[in-house]
């Protein structure tokens, strides 16, 4: 019998190999496609040569950690076509291996795979993500954003009629459109204090703030206002637009920004679907390694094995995209993040599981 150790290192490097080719061939593609994406967004901007290389590979790493589930699934098929092309499957099964010590060598390494991505190439593409978006941002002369989630609060920032304000709210209420314990101080173009106003509560609506039990302070006076409406540009939209995008956090920080979030009161649903996919992804890496072991066909007297590959590929990107509209259908109907992320993931393990063992018995 055939050395469990040997085939398994064998085997490991193989899957390996196939990995980073299919990593490879896949970096290209985004390469071009990313390149096509920046001429077109910037063809009224000249933008010099070096910046749009960057620009190009800054979210290259980022790209590569959302789809890496998607590369685990193709260098799987690959893996196994080149078992059955050159009959090493048949061989181990033929001395006495079961299937499965086969199949668990690719969910293993992808497993590992998965780990890497979620530890090292998360924070790297995040980063590079970041300084797309700085240079974007630079390029195209757009505010660089106002709005601060601090440690004592909400920050706000804004211009109306030529009259500076910071706004800082202890916390926020996005359904009812209430900020808690609201403070506003209105400065001049130099900085200086001009006057400020404290409230205990407001209610953002219709181009207002509509201050209750408020007290306004000016450098001669101060007075206690009932209620009190402060004409304002911003809104609840603007407000959850300037939210930093749950892609823009690191896997080691979302934690700490959900839990500050929340503290706050601003809605962190997505968050939480993203630091779950984060968490799971190596799982969810493993989950489309056993679906590709789906597609596999010893028969070498036909086309089968072709035909496999090619419906493998097919199907693979359908439910591939299925699964992420399954996930937001399951929190759009209530079901905990943690719960819907994992739902498809073990969904698709467990009909994957049923397909081989009744497919491929030995």
């Amino acid at each position: 019998m055939i050395n469990f150790n040997t085939l398994f290192t064998y085997f490991f490097k193989l899957y390996l190999g196939y990995f980073i080719a299919v990593l490879v061939i896949i970096s290209g593609a985004l390469v071009l496609s990313n390149i096509f994406d920046v001429l077109q967004k910037f063809k009224t901007i000249h933008v010099p040569t070096n910046l749009v290389w960057k620009l190009v590979l800054y979210k290259i790493p980022y790209l590569l950690g959302e789809i890496a589930s998607l590369i685990s699934f193709i260098s799987t098929l690959f893996f196994l076509r080149r078992l059955t092309k050159y009959n090493e499957l048949v061989t181990i099964l033929c001395s006495g291996h079961p299937i499965w010590k086969i199949f668990i060598i690719p969910v293993i390494a992808a497993f590992l795979i998965g780990v890497i991505f979620v530890t090292i190439v998360n924070p790297i593409g995040v980063y590079g993500l970041q300084k797309h978006e700085k240079l974007e941002k630079i390029l195209t002369k757009k505010n660089q954003g106002n709005f601060i989630v601090a440690q004592s609060g909400l920050l706000f920032f804004e211009e109306y009629n030529k009259e500076n304000r910071i706004i800082q709210a202890k916390s926020m209420n996005i359904t009812t459109k209430e900020l808690k314990d609201l403070t506003i101080l209105f400065v001049d173009s130099n900085n200086n204090l001009l006057k400020r106003i404290d409230a205990n509560s407001a209610i953002l609506s219709e181009g207002n703030f509509k201050l209750i039990s408020s007290i306004v302070i000016t450098n001669d006076d101060s007075i206690i206002h009932d209620n009190l409406t402060i004409p304002t540009n911003l809104s609840i939209g603007n407000f959850t637009d300037r939210f930093i995008v749950p892609e823009m956090i690191s896997i080691w920080k979302i934690k700490s920004s959900i839990n500050k979030f929340l503290k706050f009161g601003l809605p962190i649903i997505n968050y939480q679907i993203h630091y779950y996919k984060l968490l799971f992804k190596p799982l969810t890496m493993v989950s489309t390694v056993i679906l590709a072991s789906c597609f596999i066909s010893i028969r070498q007297r036909d086309n089968s094995q072709v035909k496999m590959l090619v419906s493998g590929l097919f199907l693979g990107f359908i439910i591939y995209s299925l699964i992420e509209i399954f996930l937001r259908i399951l929190v759009y109907k209530g079901i905990e993040p943690i719960l819907a992320v994992l739902l498809p993931t073990f969904f698709l393990m467990f009909i994957s599981n049923f397909i081989i063992l009744h497919s491929h018995k030995t």
